[in-house]
């Protein structure tokens, strides 16, 4: 490959130092610096990473929602699945601590309206306290749900229309359980365990305790 005399244009051979026309010395070893600059498919490459990177995130985002969603749905049908055990758990709560908010909390609104004067702070304590005088200062009620049998819708109207009879209240029922309950009264001078069948229904959207109304006792009544 030539190379060309910067004095005078001359052509020179590469490993002439001299040129042949002129005498001026050239410089010797010098070199061009190339600077290559981004192509266009470097371009795209960058941009791609980083377009998927974005969708990664994105993703992962996504499926985080996704399983909050999932837990949320999940602890929501659990807690309307089971929701007919909690009048179970406020009246023995209710019981244990003689406390009349508690206790009326496990009735339908409507019959917890009606009983209130009745069950006040002072009727509890008489309650927890012929317990204690039974079993001990320190008597412990707990509970166990042994069985439950879901109630017919025919036998649900009947008991509404008793509702509506006998406590002249317009109510909704629209469900409800025949339960066995195991309940058991632990102390220092005695222990008792019976076992009882008590109703729970949902009246007005709302699981309720109507311990000893039976579509049985309902019909009986209406006949």
């Amino acid at each position: 490959m030539s190379k060309f005399c910067e004095n005078c244009g001359a052509e020179m051979d590469d490993n002439q130092t001299v040129c042949p026309n002129c005498g001026t010395s050239t410089s010797a070893g010098s070199t061009d610096t190339i600077i290559n600059e981004p192509t266009s498919d470097s371009t795209y490459n960058t941009t791609t990473t980083a377009a998927k990177s974005g969708n990664t995130k994105n993703i992962a985002i996504i499926a985080g929602v996704v399983a909050v969603i999932a837990v949320i749905v999940g602890v929501v049908i659990s807690i309307l699945g089971s929701g007919w055990k909690k009048p179970f758990k406020d009246y023995y709560k209710g019981m244990q601590k003689a406390d009349p908010k508690v206790y009326l909390s496990s009735y339908p609104d409507f019959y917890a309206d009606k009983m209130e004067d009745f069950y006040d702070e002072e009727h509890m304590d008489d309650l927890l306290d012929d317990i204690k005088d039974k079993y001990g200062d320190n008597a412990k009620i707990s509970y166990k749900i042994t069985s439950k049998d879901k109630i017919k819708k025919d036998d649900l109207q009947k008991v509404q229309k008793y509702i509506k009879e006998y406590y002249e209240e317009e109510v909704k029922v629209s469900a409800g359980y025949k339960v066995k309950v195991q309940e058991t009264i632990k102390g220092e001078e005695d222990n008792d365990t019976d076992t009882y069948t008590m109703y729970v229904y949902k009246i007005d959207g709302k699981w309720g305790l109507m311990p000893n109304l039976s579509p049985k006792d309902a019909k009986e009544y209406l006949d």
